[in-house]
């Protein structure tokens, strides 16, 4: 009898534990592109049971075809609820085609998380695309979910109801600061499709070449060089 109680209980005890881990890992995202053109805001929302974590941070990869603004994240870092590590030094002026993908670190300011739900918006950009001669109007840029990491990283790395891993561990900057680097739990959830950002290609065939350097004069000016649309005189560039 006393052998079939304790049996009871370990089992109650054990699916009671499994349940509750299921529940606190249980994390649900989703992405929605906000605006139109090159200038527009990619919403995260963060669902989740219960807050049994002292921090979360998500990881963005993003395409080359994107950049955020560090000097507008600074002016808006007052209405925000996140703080933002940048993982390279973001060159707002290229094009595309001369750029490389990079990695965002998203530290949420846990004061401003509601029960099971978290919001935030992320201004993006997009660059410029090298112009094509396959005639399409549009390149079509996938921007895919983050990674979801949690602290302590004892938050969801038993093992679940379904004998499956919940999280795995993983290294990453401890703060926004990027002064040390932590453990964190890198949370296993269903990955939603990722969102399409849709830019404009220019047609390569209406493009003009025109030599980098010309000299002679123009109304009695020097010209000394030609960039771009720029006609550069002794005195200075002028817009042609």
């Amino acid at each position: 009898m006393d052998f079939l109680l304790f049996s009871t209980w370990a089992c109650l005890s054990t699916c009671l534990s499994f349940s509750t881990l299921a529940d606190d890992c249980n994390f649900k995202v989703s992405m929605e592109l906000k605006k139109t053109g090159f200038h527009r805001e990619l919403e995260t929302i963060v669902l989740f049971k219960n807050k049994h974590f002292d921090k979360m941070l998500l990881v963005y990869s993003w395409p080359k075809d994107i950049y955020v603004d560090p000097f507008q994240l600074s002016s808006l870092r007052n209405q925000i609820n996140w703080e933002m590590l940048l993982g390279t030094t973001m060159d707002l002026e290229l094009p595309a085609h001369k750029s490389s993908g990079f990695r965002t670190y998203l530290f949420l300011k846990m004061e401003e998380i509601t029960a099971g739900h978290m919001k935030l918006t992320i201004p993006i950009h997009g660059r410029y695309q090298k112009p094509s001669f396959n005639g399409n109007a549009f390149n079509s840029i996938d921007i895919y979910p983050p990674n979801l990491l949690l602290r302590p990283v004892e938050t969801c790395t038993q093992v679940n109801n379904f004998g499956s891993v919940t999280t795995t561990v993983v290294d990453a900057p401890c703060t926004a600061k990027n002064s040390s680097i932590c453990q964190w739990a890198n949370v296993h959830f269903h990955q939603p499709d990722p969102v399409i950002l849709q830019l404009p290609v220019g047609d390569a065939s209406l493009v003009i070449h025109r030599k980098p350097e010309t000299r002679g004069s123009i109304g009695g000016l020097a010209v000394v060089g030609f960039s771009g649309s720029h006609w550069c005189f002794l005195t200075g560039c002028m817009l042609m």
